[in-house]
């Protein structure tokens, strides 16, 4: 059991000695928030809760350790380790990430400095916004024609096809 607990810890020793002092929300955390979770956790959107800001982040900030560190949170369920190892918009947390979280809410999830908030980000309004879309007015009307009946592929198989305007 003792070999077990220091191999864990020593990823966050090696975070600690990285990193030049004690990690905090502005200078650490809020960084990989911003790459990997706030796209989900912002005002608006379906996520629980917004992890924008300290304030909006800290009330979570066991349960953020908890999910992190089982890699439930950000969802990723790919294998990195088997086929392509590279994705576009990959969100999923280095270990490295993790255990500057784990290392951040273990030292009290401390705040650090607001001066050292990297800025913002904004998101834009969701397409289907009331004032773009309400069911008595779709944003795109499309037309199909009657259906082509295949009788050699199958009785069920029906193609069509329809003309977008966008394309």
């Amino acid at each position: 059991m003792v070999t077990r607990i220091l191999v864990l810890m020593t990823p966050l020793a090696a975070c600690a000695a990285t990193s030049g002092g004690p990690v905090t929300f502005s200078k650490d955390v809020a960084p990989i928030f911003q790459k990997s979770c706030q796209t989900c956790h912002h005002p608006g959107t379906s996520a629980p809760m917004s992890l924008m800001t300290y304030a909006e982040a800290r009330p979570w900030a066991r349960a953020i350790k908890e999910r992190v560190a089982r890699r439930d949170m950000p969802p990723w369920h790919l294998d990195k380790t088997v086929g392509i190892r590279q994705y576009k918009n990959d969100r999923s947390l280095s270990d490295e990430q993790i255990a500057t979280i784990v290392q951040w809410v273990d030292a009290g999830a401390p705040e650090g400095n607001p001066s050292d908030m990297p800025p913002p980000l904004t998101f834009a309004e969701l397409l289907l916004s009331v004032e773009l879309f309400s069911a008595t007015t779709p944003p795109v009307s499309l037309k199909m024609p009657p259906p082509l009946f295949v009788a050699e592929l199958a009785p069920s198989v029906e193609l069509f096809s329809v003309a977008v305007p966008w394309l």
